[in-house]
Order: structure tokens, then C-alpha cells, then sequence
């Protein structure tokens, strides 16, 4: 069932927008698994972000920073519930039939990405994962507390949250322009890739009334990318 036709509330575009920021800067400054720095011929390398944490809390961080803290606010500031943000099942037969489509589509992505050396040097985000299989499959289970907060924060609280005020159009456009932003700091490509990626997964979000459709083909891009880079 899709998401309740929500009014316009004054300040919540404020609201929003203001508590998305405030997630990503922790996130991006404290909660990596890697480090972000600047170099410089007479400085050499420093470090601009915090010391990286380990995948496993790196992953729990995501779900506290870019879903849990978001959710709340959104729901005890802006009074709007879960299934406002687009986190119940929305049209869930129209939901089968995109992942139908789209997980063939998430692989090929995956092997796509896996070649490019710049991506090779970022991921796997745990520099010691092997491509053993129950290790991997743990791995890949804790990734999912990414990928699944990615979604909520840009297409749920942002895409959704903010379409009453500003309309499906430029909600969508907003969610994908800090998305965008937020891989500052990846591979060039990937980053380039989030933009179309972006418009994309939030018109099916809001075709469908769900994230967790697309969350689920977002999930499966990145772990089929970590795949194909440790057996090829």
C-alpha cells in the first residue's frame, strides 16, 4: 500500500534537510571505514577524517547515523511516520517484478564496477575479506545495514519526506544532489555513476511507495561488486 497523501508542513523542508547534513557530516568525518586526507609535495599526507573503524562498526555506525537518528527526527520533528518515509512494502507485486528485472541488471553493474582500478582500490571497504565463502556471506549480511541506511536517509526521509513540500520532481532531485555529494571522497566514477543512479532508484521508490526494493538491488550491486574483485 502506498504511502498516505501528506499536506505541506511549514519547516519541514528545514527540518530535513538540516538533520540529512548533520548525519552525513558525522558520517563522512567520523564513522569511515577508510580515511579521507590531503597531500602535498612539502606536507605529505594528513589525514582530514577520523581513524577508521572496523567494517563491522562502520556498518552499525551507518545504521545509527544515516537510518535510526534520521527516522526519529523525521517522525518527533516533522511528524512523519515510517510509512510516510516509504518504509512499508508499498506496492509490493510491482516491487517482485522490478527486482525481477533488476537483479540480473545489479550483478552486471557489479562485474561493470569490479574493473576499474580506481574502484579496486576502495573496495572491499575490509581489506582483509577473502573470497571464502561463509566469511563472506557474514560480510555481506553486515553490508546490508549500509546499503539499506543509503536508502533510507536519501530516498526515504529525503525523497519522501520532502515530496509534499516540493513535489516528486524536486525531492528527488535534492535526495540524488546529496547523494552525490556524499561519495566525495570514492572513486571518481562511482561518484559520477550516483547521480543517474539516483534519479533512477527514487523514480521507482516512488512508483512503487517502498524503499526497500531498491535498497535490496543497491545491496546486490555492491556486494556482487566485492565478489567479482576478489575472484578476478
Amino acid at each position: 500500500m502506498a504511502a498516505r497523501r501528506l499536506t505541506w508542513a511549514p519547516g519541514r523542508p528545514t527540518v530535513l534537510l538540516g538533520v540529512a547534513t548533520l548525519a552525513l557530516v558525522c558520517f563522512y568525518y567520523l564513522a569511515r571505514a577508510d580515511a579521507v586526507g590531503v597531500y602535498s609535495r612539502p606536507r605529505g599526507w594528513f589525514a582530514l577524517t577520523g581513524a577508521p573503524l572496523a567494517p563491522p562498526l562502520h556498518f552499525a555506525a551507518s545504521a545509527l547515523l544515516l537510518a535510526v537518528i534520521p527516522v526519529l527526527a523525521a517522525w518527533r520533528l516533522a511528524g512523519l511516520t515510517p510509512r510516510d518515509l516509504g518504509l512499508g512494502l508499498g506496492r509490493w507485486r510491482a516491487g517482485l517484478v522490478w527486482l525481477a528485472v533488476g537483479l540480473p541488471l545489479a550483478i552486471l553493474a557489479g562485474r561493470i564496477a569490479a574493473l576499474a582500478p580506481a574502484i579496486r582500490a576502495v573496495y572491499p571497504l575490509d581489506p582483509t575479506l577473502a573470497a571464502e565463502p561463509r566469511a563472506f556471506i557474514r560480510y555481506a549480511a553486515l553490508q546490508f545495514l549500509y546499503f539499506g541506511s543509503w536508502e533510507v536517509l536519501f530516498r526515504g526521509v529525503l525523497l519522501f519526506g520532502l515530496r509534499a513540500p516540493l513535489g516528486a520532481a524536486s525531492s528527488n532531485v535534492v535526495q540524488t544532489a546529496l547523494s552525490v555529494t556524499a561519495h566525495f571522497g570514492r572513486a571518481i566514477n562511482e561518484t559520477l555513476a550516483a547521480a543517474p543512479a539516483g534519479i533512477v532508484f527514487g523514480a521507482i521508490d516512488l512508483r512503487i511507495g517502498s524503499i526497500w526494493y531498491v535498497a535490496l538491488l543497491h545491496w546486490v550491486v555492491g556486494v556482487s561488486m566485492d565478489w567479482f574483485i576478489l575472484t578476478t
